[in-house]
């Protein structure tokens, strides 16, 4: 089967929270795989999820990205980050290897 992302995915399991711009509701939740482009999402209600959604990512400082869904299975979301990144949020991180 041939890869169809457009961008490399890395597992990344992190505590996340999806909720709207007013505020009006929210729903814990955790990101398993992450891109530049989006992200996959579990532990959250699938079907009281709307299509288009805030979702503030809690480690790694990767801040809040506006989302839209792709698909949806019975447990997760797979979802489109339909913003740009704030410029504080674009800054290129050093990792040292071992």
């Amino acid at each position: 089967m041939a890869e169809r992302r457009k961008n490399f995915r890395v597992e990344w399991n992190s505590s996340a929270s999806i909720y709207d711009r007013e505020g009006n509701w929210e729903f814990p939740c955790v990101v398993k795989d992450l891109s530049n482009g989006g992200a996959k999402v579990t532990d959250v209600p699938v079907a009281e999820v709307p299509d288009q959604f805030m979702l503030r990512i809690i480690r790694g400082a990767r801040g809040t990205r506006k989302c839209h869904v792709l698909w949806r299975t019975a447990d997760a979301l797979g979802v489109e980050f339909t913003d740009q990144l704030a410029a504080a949020d674009r800054k290129t991180k050093r990792v040292a290897h071992a």
